[in-house]
């Protein structure tokens, strides 16, 4: 199940506070851990499985397929692996670069049936 109440942290400089004393290559670590639980969050899995994944991300493809930018969306990243798959493009949509404004127009379709024009300005500008 969807969580859309979740909020993507991974990113944000908020994670650390300015006096942690950590190297860039220790943060990194720490961001891509974040990132690996906020993404098992926001698809309603405990703890990994790689069934479990392909499956919430196939029932996610499911409820949002029709809509037009996220298809185009999930068109674009797959044709930067030479692939054409859709469904595809949708598991590149939550990998760590983009994860975090994909999640955002996502909940926003499934929440209200539309996404605003700035999420999908701020989505489009890293994908196109």
């Amino acid at each position: 199940m969807y969580n859309t109440t979740v909020i993507c942290t991974y990113n944000t400089s908020e994670v650390f506070l300015e006096d942690d004393d950590i190297s860039e290559d220790e943060k990194d670590f720490i961001r891509d851990v974040i990132y690996r639980q906020e993404l098992l969050d926001i698809l309603g899995i405990e703890e990994y499985n790689e069934k479990e994944l392909v499956t919430g991300i196939h029932e996610l493809y499911e409820k949002i397929k029709g809509h037009e930018f996220l298809k185009e969306c999930m068109i674009q990243v797959a044709k930067k692996f030479m692939n054409k798959d859709e469904e595809f493009g949708l598991m590149v949509l939550y990998s760590y670069d983009y994860m975090y404004l994909t999640h955002i127009c996502i909940s926003e379709f499934l929440e209200k049936g539309k996404i605003t024009d700035i999420n999908m300005s701020n989505l489009r500008s890293i994908i196109f």
